[in-house]
Formats: C-alpha cells, structure tokens, sequence
C-alpha cells in the first residue's frame, strides 16, 4: 500500500487527473448500461487497464530505483513495458466498434469512445515520456532519442497485431512461437508495414507535439 501511495504522489497533479478521468469515463459507461441494457462496450474498461500498465509499471519501479541500477532487471522492466505498450495507443482502434452499437446513440457511443480511446493515449504519451527520464539516467541522450521513434514504430506494428492478428502481449510466453511466426511473415506484408509507419508516426508527432507544447508553457 505504502508502494501504492509513493508512486501516487510522486505525480500527484497527473495522476489524480487521470483517476478522475478514469472514474467519469467508467460512470458515463454506466450510464449507457443502465439505458440500454446492455453492457456491450464494457471492453473498454478492460482496454484502459491494458493501456495504463505501461505508466503503471515504470511509475511503480521509480518506488523500486533498484530495479533500474540492477541491468538485468532493468533490461527485463523494459521488455516488460515495451510489450504491452501497444496497448495504450491500440484503444484508438476501438472506434471499428462504433457501427455495431445503437444507431440512436450514435453521438453518445462516438464520445465514449473518444473518451476511452484519448485516456489510452494519454496514458501511452506519459509512458513514454516516463522511459525517457528513468533510462536517461542509465544511456545517453542520443540512444533516447533515436529509441523513442523506433518504439513509436514497433507500437504501430504492435496494434495490427492486436487489432488484426488478435494476439496479445502476454501471448509471448503462453504462445510465443505462433508470435513469432506470424510477425515474421507479417513483415512481409505491405498492409502491415504501411500500418505500421501510419500509427507509428501518429504516436511520434503526437508525443513531439506534447513535449512542445510542455517546453513551451
């Protein structure tokens, strides 16, 4: 608990932003529940979680600087995160759901959506604004610098995975040899690679556009 409360008020101002976010999001799915009766977009909730882990874990090993001196474990934390990063940015895609919803809630399903998918993101900016100040610390400005994008990238293929293979990051150890195999002959894939570089520029610029405008206020 007292790990829970550190890692809380180590950013307070952002992280009781996004509990606040998280908890109005979670009743306005609530309230579509309650009006339809249906529970279809519940997924998403489960969706945000996935997309919070990565701010979560690096957030949580700041409590724990010694799993960051440790290489091993530092090396082990970063393949961690780097894995189930793609979920942060992944919910984006959630919209293809919007056509299977109630035609007469329409606006309503757009802005949950919306909601969801942009705390995702948010989530995935952070988590990668978090990689840079904790490794920045261990390697030089210029390995950071040219990893961001290059993470950016893998993210992006991270998504068509997900969204289009159906894989999941924790499908590397309960089935990592189908993972495997697929993502080598989806490299092959020119849907994929232009998938890829679509969403991971988005995730790149838009995370360059955050730091600007952070220098900037």
């Amino acid at each position: 608990m007292k790990i829970i409360i550190n890692a809380y008020l180590s950013n307070k101002k952002t992280n009781g932003l996004l509990l606040l976010l998280s908890i109005y999001y979670g009743l306005l799915l609530l309230f579509r529940a309650k009006i339809t009766q249906s529970i279809f977009y519940f997924f998403l909730v489960w969706n945000l979680f996935l997309a919070a882990v990565p701010y979560l874990v690096l957030t949580f090993a700041k409590q724990k600087i010694q799993l960051l001196e440790n290489v091993k474990s530092r090396a082990l934390l970063f393949i961690v995160w780097l894995l189930f990063l793609p979920n942060s940015f992944y919910i984006l895609t959630d919209f293809v759901h919007l056509k299977k919803g109630n035609p007469e809630l329409f606006w309503f399903d757009l802005v949950l959506l919306f909601s969801f998918a942009s705390l995702g993101f948010l989530f995935g900016l952070l988590s990668l604004k978090e990689f840079k100040n904790c490794f920045s610390l261990f390697y030089s400005k210029t390995i950071i610098t040219y990893c961001i994008p290059i993470i950016c990238l893998l993210s992006g293929f991270g998504i068509y995975l997900g969204r289009f293979l159906r894989f999941n990051s924790w499908n590397i150890i309960t089935n990592p040899f189908q993972l495997l195999l697929d993502s080598f002959q989806t490299l092959l894939s020119f849907e994929a690679m232009l998938f890829s570089v679509l969403y991971g520029s988005l995730i790149y610029l838009t995370y360059q556009i955050k730091n600007h405008l952070n220098e900037r206020a």
